[in-house]
């Protein structure tokens, strides 16, 4: 059974989901927990030290950058495993939390950046090594350069506040399978392709 801390930190992170960070005051927190904010002090000596732990405990934990854990995927589904993961949490997210972690708490942005830097390129290298071995993802494409251009998409291309895309296209998985689309057709051997067009048609059909 999970302690008293850890209920705080997940009910405080789907808070900070539904209504962004700086909008929600510890007050907000005890009445939303059910609790004195006494109580909630006794956990956290500020926002600030409740904002690290939530980034650092869930937000730096986020599912969709640990894909190795479905290992017995091949490497395009591990992709859409991926997409599957964004497009429930397009639900769930009704702010931008990175906006606000910028602009409030640039410790924590830098350090939930640096981590999703890391994990992106780390994953991405480790989907193009496997595609590469399963003959769905063309020999002579750099996997280096592929890991890195996907730190770019997700970093740069996904986030609102860099006016690539509007907040109302980043929100839509349409773009996110018009991005794999580029990226699929540019590092797909005939194989992979046939066997992501039967995927997307798939995921689509189920949206």
């Amino acid at each position: 059974m999970e302690n008293k801390k850890e209920y705080i930190l997940k009910q405080v992170a789907q808070l900070y989901m539904r209504h962004g960070i700086r909008s929600i005051t510890m007050d907000d927190v005890a009445a939303e927990l059910g609790m004195s904010k006494k109580t909630v002090y006794l956990y956290f000596k500020d926002k600030a030290d409740l904002v690290g732990e939530v980034v650092t405990n869930f937000l730096m934990k986020d599912e969709a950058f640990h894909c190795e854990e479905n290992k017995g995927l091949n490497a395009i589904d591990r992709v859409f495993w991926i997409r599957e993961h964004i497009n429930n949490m397009l639900d769930l997210v009704h702010n931008n939390m990175e906006y606000d972690l910028r602009k409030g708490y640039p410790k924590e942005y830098k350090k939930i950046t640096e981590y999703k830097r890391k994990r992106i390129y780390q994953d991405n290298l480790s989907i193009m090594e496997q595609g590469k071995a399963e003959g769905l993802f063309r020999e002579e494409v750099d996997n280096d350069f592929v890991a890195r251009i996907s730190v770019g998409r997700f970093l740069l291309v996904f986030n609102p506040d860099h006016e690539i895309f509007s907040e109302e296209e980043v929100r839509d998985i349409r773009l996110f399978d018009q991005v794999i689309d580029y990226h699929f057709h540019g590092i797909c051997t005939e194989k992979g392709l046939k066997y992501y067009k039967q995927q997307l048609n798939n995921a689509q059909n189920e949206n």
